[in-house]
C-alpha cells in the first residue's frame, strides 16, 4: 500500500509540474520542422480519428484503432507500438490531420516521431509521427482519461484492415 501512494503521489507531483508545460510543448510537437528540417512543407491530404490504450513505465505500448479519411472514403487501420519515456496508464481518442499522403498504398507501415502529454483524469496531449514513406500525422488528444506522464519518442506500426 505505502508503495502504490508513493506512486502516486510521485506521479501527481509530477503531472502538475509539467502540464503547464506539456500544454505549451504541445505545439512545438505539432511543428514539422522539429522532426524534419530538410523539408518543413507539408501538403494535407486526410484526416484521421483514433482510439487507444496507452501502458508506460518508462518504457510502454499502445494498441488502438482508427479511420483515415482519404480522398472521400474512410479507411479502417489497427495501431500497435512502443514508446520511451513517461508512466502511466491512458485511454485516449484523438483527431489528426495526414500529410503527404498520396496513394492509400503509403498510408500503413511504421511512424515514429515524438509525443508530449499529461493526464490526471482527464489531459492533453500531442504527438507528430512520420513514416518511412515520408507521410506525417499530426495528432491531438480530444478526450484522453486516467494517470499517465509523456514525453517521449513513439514508434507505431500502422496496418489497415477490412
Amino acid at each position: 500500500m505505502r508503495n502504490k501512494t508513493i506512486i502516486a503521489v510521485t506521479l501527481s507531483a509530477l503531472i502538475g509540474a509539467t502540464l503547464p508545460l506539456s500544454t505549451w510543448a504541445a505545439d512545438d510537437v505539432l511543428d514539422n520542422s522539429a522532426i524534419n528540417p530538410e523539408t518543413p512543407e507539408l501538403i494535407e491530404a486526410g484526416t484521421v480519428e483514433v482510439e487507444a490504450t496507452q501502458m508506460r513505465l518508462i518504457l510502454g505500448g499502445a494498441k488502438g484503432t482508427g479511420v483515415l479519411h482519404f480522398n472521400g472514403k474512410d479507411y479502417k487501420f489497427k495501431l500497435s507500438g512502443a514508446s520511451v519515456g513517461g508512466v502511466g496508464v491512458t485511454q485516449v481518442k484523438g483527431v489528426g490531420t495526414v500529410y503527404n499522403l498520396n496513394d492509400i498504398k503509403d498510408f500503413p507501415g511504421t511512424y515514429s516521431g515524438m509525443g508530449v502529454g499529461a493526464v490526471a483524469v482527464k489531459g492533453v496531449g500531442a504527438s507528430t509521427w512520420q513514416s518511412t514513406k515520408g507521410v506525417v500525422v499530426k495528432m491531438k488528444a480530444e478526450d484522453a482519461s486516467g494517470l499517465a506522464l509523456n514525453l517521449g519518442i513513439n514508434a507505431v506500426d500502422v496496418e489497415l484492415v477490412e
